[in-house]
């Protein structure tokens, strides 16, 4: 056991036992993380295209080519060029934007 071996050695630290006796719980929250994040991955539809991030944000592709070409979506923060004719998304970066829309913080009206 974790806490027996290292018992003595943490003497000398002040460390409490009960510090000790948590860190035989890593385990079984690294389990629990790691299955919480395959039910987020799950819920969560991806978002590195134009047609997925504007599905996602609830607008049309159109609105999104307007989000970028007003600079609300920035390159090489929201989205990328993987080549001459193809843009990827940042996941984390429209779930951000995401909400900032929903708090309010920028403006929806995006001119045509």
């Amino acid at each position: 056991m974790v806490v027996d071996l290292y018992r003595d050695y943490f003497k000398g630290f002040n460390m409490e036992l009960g510090v000790l006796q948590n860190l035989e719980l890593l385990p079984e929250i690294l389990e629990l993380q790691k299955k919480n994040a395959e039910r987020l991955a799950k819920l969560l539809p991806p978002l590195t295209t134009k047609k997925e991030v504007a599905r996602f944000l609830n607008v049309t592709p159109r609105t999104v080519n307007n989000y970028m070409r007003q600079g609300y979506l920035k390159e090489g923060y929201h989205y990328f060029h993987k080549n001459a004719k193809m843009i990827v998304f940042d996941e984390d970066a429209i779930l951000e934007f995401r909400d900032q829309l929903s708090r309010g913080l920028i403006n929806e009206e995006v001119a045509i």
